[in-house]
């Protein structure tokens, strides 16, 4: 007879005084999160740690680690947060890509220094957009630290 999702899934665990780490596939060497197959689906073995020990995840919200350990299971390390809050806890444990670090970026450190700089001597955010090749939009995020304000 097959085992339970239960019986499987604790067999892919292995508990230590900390995290209790998934010893199953995983998702990638990279980024690894835990993965287990579910009649015919993978499902992302934190998401079942927590429907287990807490029922169902509502619509919308990931389950976010606080030990920050992709492969960590334990359900007391584990919390459901949007998406927005899980970006902004990765960022404030220093996790995130902020900056040149992310893939899209398009400005350096440098050059926003720059904007600011010529921004505080008296241009207009036109005049600073036009001489950069950027639109006054860019310029403003820049500006009102929407953008980059992890930039001093």
């Amino acid at each position: 007879m097959p085992k339970t999702l239960v019986e499987r899934f604790r067999a892919k665990v292995r508990k230590t005084d900390g995290c209790w780490l998934w010893t199953g596939a995983k998702t990638t060497e990279a980024n690894p999160y835990g993965v287990i197959r579910h009649l015919t689906v993978k499902r992302l073995a934190h998401r079942v740690a927590w429907e287990l020990e807490h029922g169902p995840i509502p619509d919308g919200l990931h389950v976010c680690h606080r030990c920050d350990t992709p492969l960590c299971v334990r359900g007391d390390h584990l919390f459901l947060g949007t998406n927005a809050e899980n970006t902004a806890d990765k960022i404030r444990k220093g996790r995130g890509a902020v900056g040149e670090q992310t893939r899209r970026a398009k400005l350096s450190a440098e050059k926003v220094l720059l904007i600011r700089s010529e921004l505080a001597s008296g241009a207009t955010q036109e005049e600073v957009a036009a001489r950069l090749g950027m639109t006054q939009g860019q310029i403003s995020k820049v500006h009102r630290g929407a953008a980059w304000r992890h930039v001093a």
